[in-house]
């Protein structure tokens, strides 16, 4: 997992030598994220016990300040999110303890890398939203689809349970695979847009079906999303990566 870390160091290098000449903000936060994730995308995948490959297709990234300016309340792994069951235990530590760089966050709505930074009190991660299982063989089959539902990762990458035993536990590796490409910029899937007190905007049904239809004939990201029976304006950063030209499934 070297590589893979020192691909995520280079964030924190990156920011620090932006804030430095007082220029930091959302649009220079995109600047340095993007060569990071085309790395991740476009030159390495996950390999899981020695057999089978976790080939990356789509990542969404994930970026609140503790103390700062830059805000991600759906974020699930800030301070904002502290579940009422551990605050009692960890409040004397400021809060959610930060993972070490290049920690496995799992959550509910799959699994994070992570990248941050207790020293400047941020949190960082990129959700693997698209991915697609296979065997060394088939790394260069485009025929095989990508799976854009997060949350199967877990029996993908942990198919053989997390054991105590040392000599049979799950191991990851990220290795070094040339797949080219490019990649494009779009909005995170589903993701709404917060206020400044942190409360989800919702709409109407009406504005989402004349967004939706508007979105569809610009060929744009649509401006709100339906989740269950409600309707959200949708967090239009452009924080989501993805591969040029893959195929996923329905």
């Amino acid at each position: 997992m070297e590589k893979l870390i020192k691909i995520l160091e280079q964030f924190d290098q990156e920011r620090k030598r932006t804030k430095r000449h007082g220029s930091w903000d959302e649009t220079a936060l995109v600047k340095i994220i993007h060569p990071l994730a085309k790395e991740i995308l476009c030159n390495g995948c996950f390999l899981v016990n020695g057999i089978f490959i976790i080939d990356i297709g789509v990542i969404e990234l994930y970026y609140h300040e503790e103390n700062g300016e830059i805000k991600d309340h759906v974020m699930y792994h800030t301070n904002e999110h502290l579940p009422k069951s551990f605050k009692e235990i960890i409040k004397h530590n400021g809060g959610y303890p930060y993972f070490e760089i290049g920690s496995f966050n799992q959550h509910s709505s799959g699994i994070d890398i992570t990248f941050e930074n207790e020293e400047n009190k941020y949190r960082a991660s990129f959700l693997i939203r698209s991915y697609r299982l296979l065997e060394r063989k088939d790394l260069n089959n485009n025929d095989i689809l990508y799976d854009p539902y997060s949350t199967h990762i877990f029996d993908d990458m942990f198919f053989g349970g997390l054991l105590l035993s040392t000599d049979k536990r799950t191991t990851i590796e990220w290795i070094e695979y040339d797949k080219g490409g490019e990649i494009e910029q779009c909005p995170r899937k589903n993701v709404a847009l917060y206020n400044e007190n942190g409360d989800k905007i919702d709409t109407t049904e009406a504005y989402y079906k004349i967004a939706k239809k508007e979105a569809e004939e610009n060929k744009s990201y649509p401006k709100c999303f339906k989740y269950g029976t409600k309707f959200f304006m949708q967090d239009m950063r452009p924080w989501q990566f993805k591969l040029k030209g893959i195929k996923e499934k329905k």
